[in-house]
């Protein structure tokens, strides 16, 4: 026996419907991160530059936004580069800092 489906059906997409963007959320600059450090982000997707892009940590006395789905996207503007980019928030991780070399 086989399923019955409706024609309307054909045109939707049977994955998960796109995550919304979150408001907003602050990046390291340059000038705030260290070399070596290791810092909780995501690298640039932009094939050239591929620098972290480090979370600020939130200002002292702020409520911490938890709450609401980790797969999210949060668009962010790279602090090396300019390339800003949407990023999914479950997939952030700690990566070293490379400091640019100096010249």
């Amino acid at each position: 026996m086989a399923l019955k489906r409706s024609a309307k059906a054909f045109g939707k997409s049977v994955s998960k419907p796109m995550a919304s963007a979150v408001g907003h959320v602050e990046a390291r600059t340059r000038q705030q991160m260290v070399g070596g450090q290791t810092y909780e982000g995501w690298l640039c997707k932009d094939p050239k530059c591929a620098r972290l892009i480090a979370i600020a940590p939130p200002p002292a006395g702020a409520k911490h936004a938890a709450g609401g789905s980790e797969d999210r996207l949060v668009a962010l503007k790279c602090p090396h580069c300019g390339n800003e980019d949407l990023y999914r928030w479950n997939q952030r991780a700690e990566h070293p800092y490379q400091a640019p070399p100096s010249g």
